[in-house]
């Protein structure tokens, strides 16, 4: 396995785990009929933010190739 894709694992994961766990959080509030949007803006934020991030990260792998 290359350095470039252990990067690209350890990112996706960064990225995709907890954006699952706070999606699954809001499925659990709304099953209690609680509010469950806030926990659903915090996954999209999540997977947007990190995402940026993740991208960032593999085009500066890219540029030193």
């Amino acid at each position: 396995m290359t350095r470039e894709t252990s990067i690209a694992r350890m990112l996706l994961v960064l990225v995709f785990a907890p954006a699952g766990g706070l999606f699954g959080k809001a499925v659990a509030e709304a099953a209690q009929g609680l509010q469950w949007w806030p926990w659903l803006l915090a996954a999209l934020l999540w997977l947007v933010v990190t995402g940026l991030v993740a991208v960032a990260v593999m085009s500066r792998f890219d540029e030193h190739r």
